[in-house]
């Protein structure tokens, strides 16, 4: 009996050391209390993603533009057999080209870059300029419409230079080569060539 008696005694107080121990000398609750005090720094840290959203134009479209890159507007050309200038040059090893062929092409490449690079700024600067008046409250209807026309008009222009320079390779290459790259940007199975050019 009295073993009994000694044995709970001995429970009762190692239950009431463990209820004195700090929480925080347990190796769990240090971990999760750790995580907890991280995860609302990291909230205190995150910017809200709308407090800077832009007024106009993204940084990314505003690159583009600026790159006179292809921002996809020849795709009508590009999934229709006709090639485009920079993917060409990216695949002249595999197409084969000949010298005249890259030269022709580089040509045409650099030419386009020139085009869509003048144009891209003076969309960006009508994009600018919308921003602005609206930012300074000097907005009217008139400017409205004279600024969104002149940036529809020079997209517009855009969109030709892209969609023309595909015209114009095209008849750069031969039929099997506009094959090859079809595979190359896997447009097309095997099983549906490319239609010969006039």
């Amino acid at each position: 009996m009295k073993r009994l008696f000694i044995t709970t005694g001995m429970l009762l107080l190692a239950s009431a050391s463990l209820a004195q121990t700090p929480m925080a000398d347990c190796p769990h609750h240090m971990a999760t209390a750790a995580q907890r005090s991280a995860d609302t720094d990291q909230q205190q840290q995150s910017p809200n993603p709308n407090a800077e959203m832009p007024a106009g134009l993204s940084d990314a479209q505003r690159e583009q533009y600026l790159n006179g890159e292809g921002m996809g507007l020849a795709k009508p050309a590009e999934m229709n057999h006709y090639p485009g200038p920079r993917h060409v040059l990216q695949n002249a090893d595999r197409m084969k080209l000949s010298p005249e062929q890259l030269a022709s092409t580089q040509k045409l490449f650099d030419a386009v870059q020139q085009e869509a690079k003048k144009l891209g700024r003076e969309i960006v600067n009508r994009e600018d300029e919308l921003v602005r008046i609206f930012s300074s409250q000097n907005a009217d209807e008139a400017r409205v419409k004279q600024l969104t026309a002149e940036i529809a008009a020079l997209q517009g222009e855009l969109r030709a230079v892209h969609l023309v320079a595909h015209l114009r390779e095209r008849s750069l290459l031969s039929p099997e080569q506009v094959r090859i790259y079809d595979e190359a940007r896997d447009y097309v199975p095997g099983e549906k060539p490319a239609p010969t050019h006039p």
